[in-house]
């Protein structure tokens, strides 16, 4: 570990960002916003005449101050490494860099590392001013360093997934512009979701009940696995980044895929023991096909696109030595691994969760279909970023499709049958209390349009093969 701090790719983006003036600008302009936080939220407790004893307003502003701490090195992290990879490119310097015998993820490591090394002086910058209310009392020390870990911890995950956005972006402006849109997305999406779910437990509904986790498990265990995950995820935003300094990112897959299988597993193991340590009378069958779908889903569209390769046959993607290639062709083998990982762990949880066989491979023929998809998608378009943005454009507008005609009336009544076509996108049927029958019907039409998704691609191979035999 020392060895990595110590790499020359470290030393020099450590010393390029503390002798620039931006950054004690931003080091001054950081402290300014968390002194006025205090000075106003200390005001508005005198104006309005509040009666707090000394204990109570340290506590309350000790609240105030890290949660706008938090918030601004969520905010200004991502711009620490945004653009550390494309300034390389923009700047000429990326040549002699990748020149070097450094490899690449000791590369993108010194990148990160510095990354890390600034966040770590933001958050003791502001250490001064929690040390006043330290000692006006009320101020818990566990919860002090509980949060502030927390916070390290958002910054590390921040940090890893800019720096990938900005080896996987041409420039810097667009590196800033997907990230900070992907997380503001990111963090709507799970406002809408937490929403719906406290919603639903407050009026009794249990339509989320099945992906509920950590209820069953100790304070010890949430610690254990949410550090594992911090890690495995940053590792894996850091194993993306060194992919594509690589001339062709698709050789170093394999380590992707692996981090990956490993963070399932660790959802899986954590599911399992929570499952054993509470069994709640309201939770519901096939809980681990809900966990495996409701985690994939999400990231298949990147999994199952890119640029095939064309080089072989298509039994030949088939055999285990094709995982190491990230192509679209080698993903369904190891999302058969996946569910196969998923399968063994289904046979420990109690036997009121456990998963029907049916929706297995009710799951698998969701996942062979939305596979065959992508790979027609990506012969059709050859580009990674094209094929990718139009299989999810195909899904949520195909959702949307379905849902409006759905809900409209017609004079007799909402067409409620065509909801079941929602499936051809998403899984849904795996979290409907009447999707049983929606089971054997998807069963037999998953196979049926993955075939015809194949052959429709195999045509396009050939048109495509016998086009460039005429031009020769």
């Amino acid at each position: 570990m020392i060895e990595r701090l110590e790499n020359p790719v470290f030393r020099q983006s450590s010393r390029q960002r503390m002798r620039g003036a931006r950054t004690y600008g931003c080091l001054l302009a950081y402290l300014l916003v968390l002194g006025l936080v205090v000075i106003i939220s200390y005001d508005q407790f005198v104006a309005h005449g509040v009666q707090r004893t000394t204990t109570g307003l340290a506590q309350t502003l000790f609240e105030t101050l890290v949660a706008t701490q938090w918030f601004l090195v969520a905010f200004i992290t991502p711009a620490l490494t945004t653009s550390a990879i494309t300034m390389e490119r923009e700047q000429r310097t990326y040549d002699l860099l990748i020149m070097t015998p450094l490899s690449r993820f000791t590369i993108v490591w010194g990148k990160f590392a510095s990354a890390v090394a600034f966040i770590v002086v933001m958050i003791l910058c502001g250490m001064p001013l929690v040390a006043v209310l330290f000692l006006m009392g009320g101020v818990d020390t566990g919860l002090m360093i509980a949060l502030y870990l927390g916070m390290l911890a958002t910054g590390v995950l921040l940090a890893s997934y800019g720096l990938m956005m900005s080896a996987i972006c041409a420039t810097s402006t667009l590196a800033n512009l997907l990230t900070y849109g992907s997380l503001a997305v990111g963090y709507f999406v799970g406002a809408v979701a937490g929403t719906a779910f406290t919603l639903s437990r407050v009026f009794g509904g249990g339509s989320f009940n099945i992906l509920w986790l950590g209820s069953g498990l100790t304070p010890w265990q949430m610690w254990t696995f949410s550090v594992l995950a911090l890690l495995l995820v940053s590792w894996l935003f850091l194993q993306v980044a060194s992919n594509y300094l690589l001339a062709d990112p698709r050789v170093g897959a394999w380590k992707t895929r692996a981090l990956l299988a490993a963070l399932y597993l660790l959802v899986l193991v954590a599911t399992v023991l929570d499952a054993q340590a509470t069994t709640r009378a309201s939770a519901s069958a096939n809980y681990l096909g809900g966990v495996l779908a409701f985690m994939w889903v999400t990231v298949v569209p990147a999994l199952f696109t890119g640029v095939p390769y064309q080089d072989r046959k298509w039994y030949e993607w088939l055999r285990p030595g094709s995982l190491r290639v990230g192509t679209v062709q080698s993903a369904l083998p190891f999302m058969c691994l996946i569910v196969l990982m998923a399968i063994v762990a289904d046979r420990f949880m109690p036997a009121l969760l456990r998963t029907q066989p049916l929706v297995w491979v009710y799951v698998m023929g969701y996942f062979c279909w939305v596979w065959s998809l992508g790979c027609l998608l990506s012969f059709a378009i050859r580009n990674r970023w094209g094929a990718l943005f139009a299989l999810i454009g195909f899904l949520a507008v195909f959702v949307q499709l379905i849902y409006t005609v759905s809900m409209a009336d017609f004079g007799k009544g909402r067409l409620q049958w065509l909801e079941s076509l929602v499936n051809i996108a998403l899984p849904v049927a795996l979290w409907e209390a009447s999707g049983k029958m929606d089971y054997r019907v998807w069963v037999v039409l998953y196979p049926l349009m993955t075939t015809a998704s194949l052959l429709l691609t195999g045509w396009l191979r050939r048109v495509r093969k016998s086009a460039v035999t005429e031009n020769s």
